[in-house]
């Protein structure tokens, strides 16, 4: 019997939550709607995120939206699948620890007023907008029509690219530009975004970076439209890149030398990992009974050699 995390879509569009189904199958279910060809799976990249605190990776199965958990051996190779009852364990004791983070999270706790932006600290900011938030924001009309005229002549490629740009330049200042500035952007009635900003948080607490800025994107979504919405298509232009259209969103930018790149989703993510938190996966194998218990090979093969292996 095989074990896999499976991600599906319904009309109630479901928040987070890892469950157990048919099959004895861990199943995650996010608000969602499947769309393009696959490039980094951002289902892949969540989970190594959502599991960042222990000796995990996650490996794509037959299609981009079935995806396995394996644990080390006693050599430190990611081989070992985990079975769901296993993870199932790990999840219930993890998640007081993910409970303690949502209570302390300045992203979940601190007002922001509609079309405002509040420094919770110099690199963590909270922003809340409308779903009819424009690339235009904070344009006088003038500008606005001056701008619209030039980009009228333009193809449609830089018409897009720029928009984008100048979507997300709207949420910096100058000083911010040059740093790396990574977004989780949702709704406000989804879970799913409330989860990742307060994980998110607690590892940027955890392990500072004077390079990395993190973004809380709020948008207010009354009538849960956000998927059909402007701001979305003009902040996501490119759907074919994208293994899933589900929330939360995640972006990226940066201008390093004046050039500017711009990581969309599944880059975002795995950007992140790499650029700040890859050497810190792990980091609670120790402080979970449970997690001690789930990587016993490996621990056994550290305690003879009398020293930690590096994870492949």
């Amino acid at each position: 019997m095989s074990v896999a995390f499976l991600w599906s879509t319904d009309n109630t569009m479901r928040s987070l939550g890892v469950k157990f189904g048919f099959l004895g199958l861990a199943m995650l279910t996010f608000s969602a709607r499947a769309d393009g060809p696959a490039k980094i799976n951002k289902l892949e990249q969540m989970f190594r995120f959502y599991y960042l605190p222990f000796s995990l990776d996650f490996k794509e199965g037959r299609s981009s939206n079935e995806i396995f958990p394996f644990g080390p051996d006693k050599y430190r190779d990611f081989t070992r699948l985990i079975k769901p009852e296993e993870l199932q364990k790990l999840d219930k004791e993890w998640g007081s620890f993910r409970e303690e983070w949502k209570k302390r999270s300045l992203f979940l706790s601190t007002p922001v007023g509609l079309n405002e932006t509040v420094h919770l600290s110099q690199r963590l900011i909270s922003h809340r907008i409308p779903l009819t938030r424009s690339a235009w924001h904070g344009l006088s009309l003038n500008e606005r029509i001056q701008l619209e005229n030039i980009l009228k002549t333009k193809p449609e490629a830089v018409q897009t690219a720029v928009t984008q740009l100048r979507l997300l330049k709207s949420f910096l200042s100058g000083a911010e530009e040059e740093k790396f500035n990574f977004f989780v952007i949702g709704p406000h009635w989804c879970e799913s975004s409330r989860e990742y900003r307060a994980l998110l948080e607690a590892y940027f607490k955890k392990f500072p970076n004077s390079e990395l800025i993190l973004h809380s994107v709020v948008v207010e979504d009354p009538k849960e439209e956000i998927f059909d919405a402007k701001l979305l298509k003009e902040m996501f232009p490119y759907p074919g890149k994208y293994t899933q259209d589900i929330v939360p969103k995640f972006i990226a930018i940066q201008t390093v030398n004046g050039k500017t790149t711009i990581w969309e989703e599944g880059e975002a993510l795995k950007e992140l990992y790499e650029r700040f938190y890859k050497p810190h996966r792990g980091y609670l194998d120790l402080k979970i009974g449970v997690a001690t218990e789930l990587f016993q090979p490996m621990l056994k093969a550290e305690a003879t050699a009398g020293k930690a292996l590096p994870l492949k």
